[in-house]
């Protein structure tokens, strides 16, 4: 806990302690190496071509621990296909897809 998450009267900001646990908890953590060589990995085991923003929460998905990781990061891919200009439905099913080649469905 740092000095900032600690108010002026000496009560914890609890706001304050779950941001900085978030900030250290995320990608920034895992070694950068690992975005290419997923991206890699993709194109070579299933002929999927993935962009960077992509293969980050595809690493986010394989590499962090929680139970709602694949649904977290299937949910980012699909608001980065919408972006991009696909219907829901189609991005709902395209994120799924590469989430499951990926890292695999939850039966694995």
């Amino acid at each position: 806990m740092s000095k900032s998450s600690v108010s002026k009267n000496g009560r914890i900001n609890l706001n304050r302690v779950i941001e900085e646990q978030r900030n250290h908890s995320n990608l920034r953590e895992l070694p950068s190496v690992l975005v290419p060589v997923w991206q890699i990995k993709i194109r070579e085991r299933f002929g999927i071509s993935v962009d960077r923003e992509i293969a980050e929460y595809i690493v986010l998905a394989a590499h962090e621990r929680g139970t709602w990781r694949r649904q977290r990061a299937i949910r980012k891919i699909e608001k980065i296909f919408q972006k991009r200009g696909d219907s829901v439905e189609d991005s709902a099913r395209k994120a799924r897809q590469v989430v499951d080649l990926a890292v695999g469905t939850p039966e694995q």
